[in-house]
C-alpha cells in the first residue's frame, strides 16, 4: 500500500491513497470527504491529512482512514 517513489535521486513516500481517486468515489456515492469522515466516526481533519498525504498512515486512525478510502476506490473502479 505504501510505495516509495525515487524523486531527484532521493526517495519519497507516496500518499497512502490517491487523492483524485478518492474524491471521484465520494462523488460517485453523492457524498463529500467531511459527510464520509463524519459517517465513518472519524474527524474530517484527519481524513484531510490521509488525502493531501501529510497523514503517512502507517498505523492508527490514519491507516484505519486510508485502509476504507482505498476500498472505496477499488469498489467504485468495479461499479
Amino acid at each position: 500500500m505504501y510505495a516509495t517513489e525515487l524523486h531527484n535521486g532521493a526517495y519519497h513516500m507516496k500518499a497512502a491513497v490517491d487523492r483524485d481517486a478518492a474524491l471521484h468515489a465520494l462523488r460517485k456515492q453523492g457524498s463529500t470527504l467531511k459527510q464520509w469522515a463524519k459517517d465513518q466516526g472519524y474527524g474530517y481533519r484527519n481524513a484531510s491529512n490521509v488525502i493531501r498525504g501529510t497523514s503517512r498512515a502507517h498505523f492508527g486512525e490514519g491507516r484505519e482512514i486510508a485502509e476504507k478510502l482505498n476500498k472505496l476506490i477499488k469498489e467504485a473502479a468495479n461499479a
